[in-house]
């Protein structure tokens, strides 16, 4: 009977060791960090964000969420701390707010996202350049303005302006006093870098008159370019800092786009700064993936999946494991 207890001691103790095993894995399963991603409104940060989300949740086994929003309130977003990645940082755009972030340890760069990306806010169908040979400069707006009025631009010539809350919405209205152009050119906000997109792709198709702002290389300046005679980017004053830190009437510089992480987050996850480190969504990766979501009218979870089922390059970016765990999870 002794002995009897004494072994029915034994298999409680020995169930209770491993009950506590098992509950000590799990929580090291719950340790892990969530990854909250800037979910930035356009549509290459959000397609990135989406096979980023992807690969991070089904690959390395991290919880993920995300917060949509323009450029402006997700930076502020990550110094916070409601973020902790995101996928596109703009330079210059965001320099004197990415140069604070690092300065006060908050952020640091750990990847390249886009190629090298253009920028411009005077642009103009080609077609409109080789009608008008004299209209060459912002300056020259001031002798084609007629060309550009619409009803809703206040008789003056109307500018299609980058979306509000981004950064480049502020660089642009300070180039319509530097350029002397305030009784020229009225700024029209679009809404969205959707309706942006269409109301230029409208206009050619159309054979409009059209002044606008947009970027490049990205699905619709291939289009421009290939399917609909072209484009031409008014000249500006080549950039300087001293002009972009004062009156701003200079062109943009070649952008970096940059993935950027909080410095906390990358002492939780170590194993993602390397992942990270490794992306590159080079020019033909992102017109790829927005190519498919223009042709199929695929949502971004969608896209991600057909991207990382039809290209090839990310299975250099991620570890066997995590290889093997995201080609299990897409079929």
């Amino acid at each position: 009977m002794i002995m009897s207890n004494w072994r029915n001691k034994f298999i409680i103790l020995a169930l209770i060791t491993a009950l506590v095993a098992v509950f000590a894995a799990c929580g090291d399963e719950k340790e892990k960090p969530t990854v909250i991603f800037s979910d930035l409104n356009w549509d290459s940060a959000q397609i990135q964000t989406a096979i980023a989300e992807k690969i991070v949740g089904d690959g390395y086994g991290y919880p993920t969420d995300k917060v949509f929003g323009g450029t402006v309130p997700l930076f502020e977003a990550i110094k916070s701390g409601d973020t902790n990645v995101s996928m596109e940082i703009w330079l210059p755009n965001q320099l004197e707010a990415y140069n604070e972030a690092i300065s006060a340890g908050t952020i640091t760069k750990i990847g390249k996202s886009l190629e090298d990306n253009w920028q411009n806010t005077f642009i103009i169908p080609q077609y409109i350049a080789d009608a008008n040979p004299g209209l060459k400069t912002p300056a020259d707006l001031k002798d084609h303005m007629d060309l550009f009025v619409t009803p809703d631009s206040k008789g003056k010539a109307r500018l299609l302006n980058c979306v509000p809350g981004w950064e480049c919405e502020k660089a642009n209205l300070k180039k319509i006093p530097a350029y002397g152009l305030e009784d020229v050119v009225e700024m029209v906000n679009p809404g969205s870098g959707e309706a942006l997109a269409a109301a230029i792709r409208g206009a050619f198709e159309k054979k409009e008159d059209v002044l606008f702002y947009y970027w490049g290389p990205t699905t619709l300046s291939n289009d421009l370019a290939n399917d609909y005679g072209g484009y031409y980017q008014l000249e500006e004053p080549p950039y300087t800092k001293e002009c972009w830190d004062g009156d701003g009437g200079c062109g943009y510089d070649l952008a970096q786009v940059l993935i950027v992480m909080r410095n906390d987050l990358m002492a939780a996850a170590p194993d993602l700064v390397t992942f990270f480190e490794k992306w590159d969504f080079n020019a033909p990766n992102q017109l790829a993936a927005s190519g498919y979501m223009a042709e199929s009218g695929a949502d971004f979870p969608d896209v991600a999946i057909w991207f990382l089922q039809n290209t090839e390059d990310w299975k250099q970016w991620v570890t066997a494991d995590a290889l093997d765990k995201v080609l299990a999870s897409i079929g």
